[in-house]
């Protein structure tokens, strides 16, 4: 049984899907979690429209094999404690590409893009920056990797700036950034998705690189997961390989923004 929504907020994921070549109204999806299991529906009215009964009754639990990658049995992988220290986020799977990956049939792409950034997330473990993102592990139920924990900061670059707090010493700040890049390529892998949302800002006011779902070892393909416009150094059909040039250049593209940022709605 699905569990009973009360709130759009209370959902993990909740968007309203347009026509790209005409605009046009499509559906409303949504999805939501209890006790790690993954529940998902869409109705075929705006937001506005739909009750959350409706809501609920349109849920359909995805099963776990659908999405999630198996836990190793050989335990190569870290597994997070039970009990969860304080200020961790779960990054689950990237479910606002549910519709389009299910419609296509390739829901497991899903799950290969959450096994890659545990990955990344482990040579990261074992060689840590102050400036990348703190990671504790997989979160695991049921024999699956439900999300990776880790730490929490409240405010990426982007929403930091758009909510009227400055970034007082510039330089330094991007300093930061550029040291945690340039220790992500000694180990000879490239973030290839640097822009401000993948930046948080902690609490001291230094930078925290996160969003490793783009990263690869150098020269290796890219999959699902690949840059974001308007911070890539081409087109997006050509960006298909890890490289490090992806991120001096997105690099260079951020402290021009940082001097005089703008925002999109």
């Amino acid at each position: 049984m699905a569990p009973q929504v009360t709130s759009w907020e209370g959902l993990l994921w909740v968007s309203e899907e347009t026509d790209e070549d005409t605009g046009d109204f499509k559906y409303t999806m949504f999805a939501t979690m209890e006790d790690d299991m993954i529940y998902y529906g869409q109705i075929n009215r705006p937001k506005t429209d739909i009750s959350f009964q409706q809501v609920t009754d349109a849920l359909a639990r995805i099963p776990d094999e659908e999405i999630l990658p198996q836990w190793p049995e050989d335990f190569t992988l870290t597994k997070a404690p039970q009990e969860l220290p304080s200020k961790i986020f779960i990054k689950r799977p990237k479910l606002a590409l549910y519709d389009v990956f299910r419609e296509h049939k390739v829901t497991h792409l899903l799950q290969k893009s959450l096994a890659e950034e545990v990955e990344a997330m482990e040579i990261l473990r074992s060689h840590p920056h102050p400036n990348i993102v703190g990671y504790h592990g997989c979160h695991v139920r049921r024999g699956y990797i439900t999300g990776l924990v880790l730490d929490r900061h409240v405010h990426d670059l982007e929403s930091y700036l758009k909510s009227g707090y400055i970034i007082h010493d510039e330089d330094l700040f991007m300093e930061a950034l550029e040291s945690a890049i340039h220790h992500l390529h000694s180990l000879s892998w490239a973030h290839n998705d640097i822009n401000p949302t993948n930046i948080l800002v902690a609490e001291d006011k230094r930078p925290i690189l996160i969003d490793f779902g783009s990263a690869r070892r150098v020269g290796e393909a890219l999959s699902t997961s690949r840059g974001t416009k308007g911070w890539i150094d081409g087109e997006m059909k050509d960006y298909t390989t890890s490289e490090t040039r992806h991120d001096t250049s997105a690099l260079t593209k951020l402290r021009t923004w940082l001097s005089h940022p703008t925002f999109e709605d």
